[in-house]
Order: C-alpha cells, then sequence, then structure tokens
C-alpha cells in the first residue's frame, strides 16, 4: 500500500507540484482516514522508487583504477560520439574490473574491459 502512496507523491511532484506541498496534502489526506501511521513507510518507499528512477538516468563509468587517465579518456570520447551530454554521470572504481572502463545506463552498455576481452578470448579457445 505505502508503494502505491510514493508511487502517487512521485507523479504529483513530477507534474509539477512543489514537494513540500505535496507532502502537505498527503499528510492531510492520511490524517482524515486514519492512517498517518503509513506516513515513515510512505517515505521508505519512496526514498527506495526515487533512488530506483535515478540509477535509470545516470550512465555510471566503472574504471579499473580511478587513476588510470587514458581509460577514462576513451569513456568520455566513446560517449560524445554517441552525442551523450555529462549532466548525470558518476564515475567510480570497479574493483571487478581487471583494467579498462565500462560504461552502462540510460540504453548503452559499451565494455572496453579487460576482463571481457579475455573472458571472449577463453570462450573461443574453449569451444573450439
Amino acid at each position: 500500500m505505502e508503494q502505491a502512496y510514493a508511487m502517487a507523491l512521485w507523479k504529483v511532484i513530477e507534474n509539477g507540484k512543489e514537494p513540500k506541498t505535496a507532502v502537505a496534502a498527503l499528510r492531510s489526506a492520511l490524517k482524515e482516514r486514519g492512517r498517518a501511521a503509513l506516513l515513515p513507510r510512505i517515505g521508505r518507499a519512496f526514498e527506495r522508487f526515487a533512488a530506483r528512477e535515478h540509477t535509470k538516468n545516470v550512465l555510471k563509468i566503472s574504471l579499473s583504477n580511478m587513476n588510470d587517465s587514458r581509460a577514462h579518456k576513451e569513456a568520455v570520447s566513446a560517449l560524445s560520439k554517441l552525442n551523450v551530454s555529462g549532466t548525470d554521470i558518476e564515475v567510480r572504481s570497479d574493483d571487478l574490473l581487471i583494467g579498462g572502463w565500462r560504461v552502462e545506463g540510460k540504453g548503452y552498455l559499451l565494455d572496453a574491459s579487460f576482463k571481457k576481452h579475455l573472458l571472449s578470448i577463453y570462450n573461443r579457445t574453449t569451444q573450439s
């Protein structure tokens, strides 16, 4: 039930209503119906929903080593060739990558990691 309230609150805010006003209206509506105890759970559900929506709109650049400037430049260059703006880009270090870089999000998946290439070589070798 709290997920439905959180989703409705998200849509109201997304349609242009001031967040403070939307929350106040929700609070008063819940009090009228005797459901004010749902507010903390609605808040947590809203936070999870907002985090999920944020990850949909963010491009994540994963680097094997944050000091690897060459990999960072290659990833940014690949994004510029795709005409992707740099508004919501998150750069992070990924310990699972042996080397290289990986970009994912907004419907893109660009993988130039050493791990991908090594797995490709392994698969071709074992299949023949």
